[in-house]
């Protein structure tokens, strides 16, 4: 054996060696991620609570039900839909069906948001009650 051969012999057997090492032993990567004290999440709640759900459809109600003279109309369909929200998640987080934000604003609309506030009065939550 010449030493080309010796020295390319050699080569492969470090790099064998090296690759063979490198597998089993964790990455410095994966060594600091074990050590190091995970910090934990506070789970997100799933809704907004009742109390603050209530706030805001008293809010609501008076300027959708009863809307200053002259406010335009744009005001009144952001109104209108702030409130349908405001109600659809109030029925959700009491468990009642509603169909809010499916259907198209017009007298269909209209008798779902009457069931919806009839509903909700029954279950104890009084909109129109001052805070």
């Amino acid at each position: 054996m010449d030493w080309l051969q010796i020295a390319v012999l050699y080569g492969l057997t470090i790099l064998v060696v090296r690759t063979l090492c490198s597998r089993s032993t964790p990455s410095t990567a994966a060594r600091l991620h074990a050590i190091r004290p995970r910090r934990r999440r506070r789970p997100e709640p799933a809704a907004r609570p009742i109390e603050q759900l209530v706030k805001d459809l008293r809010r609501l109600a008076p300027r959708f039900h009863h809307p200053v003279r002259g406010t335009s109309r744009t005001k009144i369909e952001a109104t209108r839909y702030a409130y349908d929200h405001a109600l659809g998640e109030a029925a959700k987080a009491l468990g009642i069906e509603h169909l809010l934000g499916v259907l198209e604003p017009g007298p269909e609309l209209d008798l779902e948001r009457t069931r919806v506030e009839t509903t909700l009065w029954l279950a104890g939550l009084r909109v129109d009650e001052p805070a």
